[in-house]
């Protein structure tokens, strides 16, 4: 294989969206400026600018931003390298092949139902072939499977890793029962990290429950939407 991986954008409806709105808007804007009343003009220019402006902070955030945080992410977890990790929702890869890289005596797994509407070209063919280009096939298994039902036995798992993808769930008892599924394949002992931009502290309040130690960051902002880390311990 040759190439690098490439790893989409997240909502990519919503930034086609706003790409194409913002723009359009200054220009009814501008073009109205001497029609419209001022009121209105002025709003038109102000929406449409940061219309614009979220595509752009969205699109780097999917291309930079996100790739720095979950580096972060998956460093503070301090693996060993031999490890069994999971990744929930795991869409093209990019948290799944960054904790393969930490773990070469070790194994990851990624699991996903492959929405296009939350992730451009999400596939499973896709994160296998960004696997290859890694040059990190052997290290990841890729399953499809629901997050609210995962498919495998109680304590499977040495570590946890989700981005972005337990708020796609459409209810908060989908997303509680997601949290509680993570918890319940983790070992004793075992690490957990969820990254999100919202419902991290309903995730927290769930993992407490779920008996595990829990600790959730200060609002991060290299992404956009702006996100939080949820970290956990299983005792």
């Amino acid at each position: 294989m040759q190439g690098k991986p490439r790893f989409g954008i997240d909502a990519p409806t919503l930034v086609l969206g706003f790409a194409i709105g913002g723009p359009l808007l200054l220009a009814l804007g501008f073009a109205g400026s001497g029609i419209l009343a001022p009121a209105l003009a002025g709003t038109l220019i102000l929406t449409g600018a940061a219309t614009a402006t979220e595509a752009v902070l969205m699109t780097l955030s999917s291309l930079y931003g996100k790739r720095i945080l979950l580096r972060r992410m998956i460093d503070s977890l301090s693996l060993h390298g031999d490890e069994q990790a999971l990744d929930v929702g795991c869409g093209r890869g990019m948290l799944l092949l960054e904790t393969a890289s930490r773990l070469p005596r070790g194994r990851v797994t990624g699991l996903d139902l492959w929405s296009t509407r939350d992730q451009s070209g999400n596939a499973a063919e896709a994160t296998e072939r960004n696997a290859g280009l890694a040059g990190l096939r052997e290290r990841a298994q890729i399953d499809t499977g629901d997050m609210r039902r995962l498919p495998y036995p109680d304590a499977s798992f040495d570590a946890i890793v989700s981005s972005l993808a337990i708020h796609n769930r459409p209810t908060e008892t989908d997303r509680e029962q997601a949290v509680r599924e993570s918890a319940r394949v983790l070992k004793p002992g075992g690490q957990l990290a969820l990254l999100d931009f919202r419902h991290t502290a309903h995730y927290a309040e769930t993992l407490r429950a779920a008996g595990l130690a829990v600790q959730r960051s200060w609002p991060l902002f290299l992404m956009f939407p702006w996100v939080w880390i949820v970290r956990g311990r299983k005792p």
